[in-house]
């Protein structure tokens, strides 16, 4: 009796648990793929936005950083201490100075149309003037910079040697250039022989004179002379798409008036152009590029501006876009202008920013 009871409970089962159509299945299948795929098309946004956001942030953060450090500079354009640069011209004695003429040199640019745009200047046939690009421009800015260096006391004859002290004397060495300036009067000289921590001399054997214009006192500032050129170069390097990948250059000059070996700066910095404000009979700005320029003394301002990119390929299609900088329109490669970008996927953002040069009037 038992065994037919369990015979009839199987057989009940079996017609209850049918299993599932073939119309269920598939559209139990559909609902599925529909899920994920809406799952990774949200996974591919949010990706490629966060690409997009990271390769914006880069690119502004490049911006801000080359800007910072060449408005540095710019800023202090002809800057000699409390000597106004319009009444006191730099007393040169160092031999083979980085410039015979502080006042000419201070502020200099170049439009890049060859690589022959350096001859008769310090940078014919350098890696300047090889290496920047054809299209940009090249900036030059000379200036006294602040040092923890101070006089310990006052100078008893103008062939005296210098008493100084201060935690950066000992950044000087032996033929270093050394600036020295008042409100009255600077020089620019050459430390003679193997300096002590407190006594530099200026003897003839490496300077014109061992004279300096005048017997400085305590008061007077000791400061580096700061001479940099800005320029864009290829970096060597290529991104992902096999295209070059540019950057912003600077070259120094050493203590010593050498020039030494340019430095990377920002990658991504593509183009560099610069306008200069030149200040007019009738008090109104104008800004025109280098080589408009009537005399480079009566700039007051300057207009840089930079194309920046960054490496990585976001952009959903190529970049045809123009892009305007100060004096110059950059296009793309195919459209025939004058200076180009390439057309890759490559997200562009152009910068401008103006400064005021506080040594000029």
């Amino acid at each position: 009796m038992k065994g037919a009871t369990d015979v009839r409970l199987i057989a009940k089962l079996r017609k209850t648990q049918s299993g599932l159509s073939l119309v269920e299945l598939m559209i139990a299948l559909a609902l599925s793929a529909t899920l994920i795929f809406g799952i990774f098309t949200v996974y591919l946004d949010s990706s490629r936005t966060s690409r997009v956001g990271t390769s914006l942030a880069r690119t502004q953060e490049a911006a801000r950083i080359a800007t910072d450090i060449m408005t540095r500079d710019m800023r202090m354009v002809g800057f000699q201490g409390c000597a106004d640069p319009d009444d006191v011209t730099l007393n040169i004695i160092a031999n083979n100075p980085p410039t015979s003429d502080f006042f000419e040199t201070t502020l200099r640019g170049w439009e890049v149309t060859d690589g022959a745009w350096a001859d008769g200047t310090e940078f014919d046939g350098t890696t300047v003037e090889s290496g920047a690009v054809v299209g940009s421009d090249v900036i030059s800015v000379q200036r006294g910079e602040s040092m923890a260096i101070e006089l310990s006391g006052n100078m008893t004859a103008a062939n005296a040697n210098v008493q100084v002290k201060g935690d950066d004397v000992v950044r000087f060495a032996q033929n270093d250039i050394v600036m020295i300036s008042d409100c009255e009067a600077a020089d620019l000289f050459r430390i003679s022989s193997k300096p002590s921590s407190d006594t530099w001399a200026h003897a003839n054997n490496v300077n014109s004179t061992n004279r300096l214009s005048q017997e400085y006192t305590d008061s007077a500032r000791i400061m580096r002379f700061s001479s940099s050129v800005y320029f864009v170069a290829d970096t060597g390097r290529n991104d992902s798409q096999g295209n070059d990948i540019l950057a912003l250059y600077r070259q120094v000059n050493n203590l010593d008036g050498s020039l030494l070996q340019p430095e990377e700066i920002v990658e991504g910095v593509e183009n560099l152009q610069v306008e200069y404000g030149e200040l007019l009979a009738t008090n109104n700005v104008r800004y025109r590029p280098a080589d408009e320029v009537g005399d480079m003394a009566n700039v007051v301002a300057l207009r840089i501006g930079m194309l920046i990119s960054n490496a990585d390929p976001v952009r959903d299609n190529d970049d045809t876009s123009d892009y305007a900088l100060p004096g110059e329109v950059i296009t793309e490669a195919s459209g025939g202008g004058t200076v180009t970008h390439p057309e890759d996927r490559r997200l562009r953002r152009t910068f401008v920013s103006t400064v005021m040069l506080r040594n000029r009037d």
